[in-house]
């Protein structure tokens, strides 16, 4: 129940503050990066707060859904990996687009092992999972990848990439915390 509520809290806040974000700039989200935000001012502050805090409710997320899941194998390994994932994720908010190697090293090390992630835990422990589940954690997992890179060919800017791998992710977390 808590993981559920954390869940959908993180997610709703999350959007709220990218609907704030999108209003307050005049950014066109076709070409830009959503970590222009997170440049300066309130709005800034705003924004890497709430991914800051996102970061948090991945990892609290997962690492709660690898516990109560015994079954599961190599869950240290992905204790660590999601755990780093969310330091990454972490990092991206903290360090904005003005530390450059560490913002960027960061966000790319995220978008990329995210659905990786997701796809060997799913590979490894398709044994362990329901096929629903597991048939979930795998589209979600190739449509990380994906629909992204797609989106980035269409686009001058990464945003509409970012939002639709950001939607997948809140997608994904839903369906963790609610056991599924």
């Amino acid at each position: 129940m808590i993981r559920r509520g954390q869940s959908w809290i993180s997610a709703l806040l999350f959007i709220i503050v990218f609907i704030i974000c999108w209003k307050f700039t005049d950014f066109n989200l076709t070409d830009i990066e959503l970590s222009r935000w997170g440049k300066s001012g309130w709005i800034g502050r705003l924004w890497n707060t709430a991914v800051c805090t996102f970061a948090i409710s991945i990892f609290i997320n997962s690492f709660l859904y690898l516990k109560n899941k015994r079954r599961l194998g190599y869950r240290y390994l992905f204790y660590f990996l999601f755990a780093l994932l969310s330091i990454c994720l972490f990092m991206v908010g903290m360090y904005n687009m003005d530390w450059y190697i560490i913002h960027n090293l960061s966000a790319g090390l995220y978008f990329f092992f995210y659905p990786l992630t997701i796809f060997l835990f799913s590979y490894l422990n398709r044994k362990n999972l329901s096929y629903k589940d597991w048939s979930h954690k795998v589209g979600i997992s190739v449509s990380m990848a994906i629909i992204p890179m797609i989106l980035m060919s269409l686009f001058n800017g990464m945003a509409i990439a970012e939002i639709a791998h950001t939607l997948l992710v809140i997608i994904y977390n839903i369906k963790l915390s609610t056991g599924e």
